[in-house]
């Protein structure tokens, strides 16, 4: 009689998990665990994976900084956006894994026990941003999910049918990729971390440099540190109009051409119109006591105001000065709770101003 061939001669296709043996339901596995325990498991590796995401994006922001001014720069940003986003979806689709979740040995899969793809990878992802989200809710909505629901899903679990279960307790799991994975998640993690300690030395180390910013006829200068750039937007009629809204700093240069105004408007006149026009434009406006600076070798007129716009309490330094053929107001302003932090640095830019010869 012929000898069958054994089962240990039939070739298995490779998977990340092995299935020699029929799955668990991963339904009642999951419904097994106990609420609190997996819960915390299942957090400890959310925060590990934001701690290394944030050393990787505190390694792209010294890079993207350096390249700022650089015309790909908008490409690179793109870029370091795709890998982020794609750190879940890939990852978890294809191995089932994070480095989170590998560190403390729990699994992402489908109902059959397997990785769950890139399609339900991207939906767990997708709700991810809503429900696992630091900024929003501090990830509320994931943890209230996980300890209510009866299979300890959070919520892009329960739209992906997917379950989070701990790796020993599935059927022959591949000791080769786990130790490929091991080694590869390594790598990963000592160099974000190194990417972290790289970005940290690279922008302690950065010295501010200035930027010098023109009117569109090249006739009127300011300078102000390289963080600035130029901003359209803030005002349709400004000679100069310079930004940095992340930082919330801005400062816009309007003039008046004497040869429009009566030949007796004097610059204490023209300090007096533009306050008037605050009062008229902010709402809650208080003014404190103008003081004499000087600017582009001219006697000026400065003053500080705070009102509300649109909600928002603001904070202005305003210097009005005037030359032989023209009254120029700058106005710089920002927000009140910065205004202290900020104002030297309003000063100086606002008293950098320059006719260009």
């Amino acid at each position: 009689m012929e000898q069958q061939p054994s089962s240990s001669s039939v070739p298995t296709e490779f998977s990340p998990l092995a299935q020699q043996e029929p799955p668990k339901n991963m339904g009642d596995l999951s419904k097994s665990y106990d609420r609190a325990t997996i819960f915390f498991t299942r957090w400890g590796a959310h925060i590990l994976d934001h701690i290394l995401l944030a050393c990787f994006l505190l390694g792209l922001l010294s890079l993207g900084i350096s390249i700022a001014k650089d015309a790909n720069a908008l490409y690179f940003f793109i870029l370091a956006a795709i890998i982020l986003c794609s750190y879940y979806v890939l990852l978890e689709g294809l191995t089932g894994y994070t480095i989170g979740k590998f560190t403390f040995r729990i699994i992402a899969v489908n109902a059959e026990g397997q990785p769950p793809g890139l399609w339900k990878s991207f939906i767990r992802s997708l709700i991810r941003l809503f429900e696992a989200n630091a900024f929003l809710l501090g990830g509320l909505p994931a943890g209230i999910s996980v300890l209510a629901s009866d299979k300890r899903q959070r919520l892009g679990d329960l739209a992906a049918n997917t379950y989070v279960v701990k790796v020993k307790d599935l059927n022959n799991v591949s000791k080769k990729q786990t130790t490929v994975l091991a080694v590869v998640f390594s790598s990963v993690a000592v160099l974000s971390i190194i990417s972290m300690i790289f970005g940290i030395i690279d922008l302690a180390s950065k010295t501010p440099t200035e930027e010098i910013f023109y009117s569109k006829d090249k006739k009127l200068q300011i300078t102000a540190p390289s963080d600035w750039s130029k901003d359209s937007a803030l005002h349709d009629e400004a000679d100069i109009a310079i930004s940095n809204r992340i930082s919330e700093k801005y400062l816009l240069i309007l003039s008046d051409a004497k040869q429009n105004l009566d030949s007796s408007f004097t610059l204490q006149d023209y300090a007096d119109f533009v306050e008037a026009n605050i009062e008229d434009s902010v709402e809650n406006v208080s003014v404190d006591k103008p003081i004499r600076t000087v600017v582009n070798n001219q006697v000026a007129i400065q003053f500080n105001a705070k009102g509300e716009g649109d909600g928002v309490k603001i904070a202005y330094i305003v210097t009005v000065f005037e030359t032989p053929t023209h009254f120029y107001q700058i106005m710089a302003w920002t927000e009140q709770k910065r205004f202290d932090s900020l104002k030297q640095e309003l000063q100086k830019v606002s008293a950098s101003f320059r006719e260009v010869k």
